[in-house]
């Protein structure tokens, strides 16, 4: 993962329509209910993308409708906020938690961690004291994820072949509010989106 945290924009704004990697949040209602953040994220889209025809089914990522093989889009919704990537040139995949505040949740970090994460980043979480073990899961989370997305893959248990398979992927952390976490995947330099 790339230390420097990559630069969000806030919605609406001005954008740089031809930016190769556009990173855009936006501010939507806090309920767990995504249909007024869905229309938002579309009405976002559309400004930076032009009226451009949207296929869009809860679960799976947005598309083009006319795709031109190289603008690829991801999005990412929480509670009161979520992001969304347009990419230029390749596969994009965009991840957005919001730390967990429970208690509860810390019980579950190991499993969840070495289920999903892999036992050495399991390792890495589980020696770090609680509210650190908290952000640093929900770091490796947003990245897994993001990879997951910039791969078309949907959410799977950690193998090696997985982690090979992922390995084409750069991730950046994200600069986002407090209290939030998101990465951002793209493939590597030389890397072919069918690898």
């Amino acid at each position: 993962m790339v230390d420097r945290p990559a630069a969000v924009l806030r919605w609406p704004a001005s954008f740089d329509k031809a930016q190769d990697l556009l990173l855009v949040a936006v501010d939507t209602p806090n309920t767990p209910i995504r249909d007024a953040a869905r229309q938002l994220v579309r009405s976002a889209l559309r400004e930076i993308l032009g009226e451009v025809e949207l296929i869009s089914v809860p679960g799976q990522p947005i598309r083009l409708a006319r795709p031109d093989g190289s603008i690829c889009i991801s999005v990412s919704h929480e509670n009161g906020l979520s992001l969304l990537a347009v990419h230029r040139s390749g596969p994009v995949g965009i991840d957005l938690l919001r730390v967990p505040a429970s208690p509860d949740w810390l019980a579950q970090l190991p499993t969840l961690a070495s289920d999903y994460l892999g036992p050495q980043r399991a390792r890495r979480i589980a020696d770090l004291r609680p509210p650190a073990q908290m952000v640093q899961f929900a770091q490796a989370w947003t990245a897994h994820e993001a990879r997951l997305k910039c791969r078309g893959m949907a959410l799977e248990e950690w193998r090696v072949a997985l982690e090979e398979h992922l390995s084409p992927c750069r991730v950046q952390r994200l600069a986002l509010p407090d209290g939030f976490v998101g990465a951002v995947a793209t493939l590597k330099a030389g890397e072919s989106p069918g690898a």
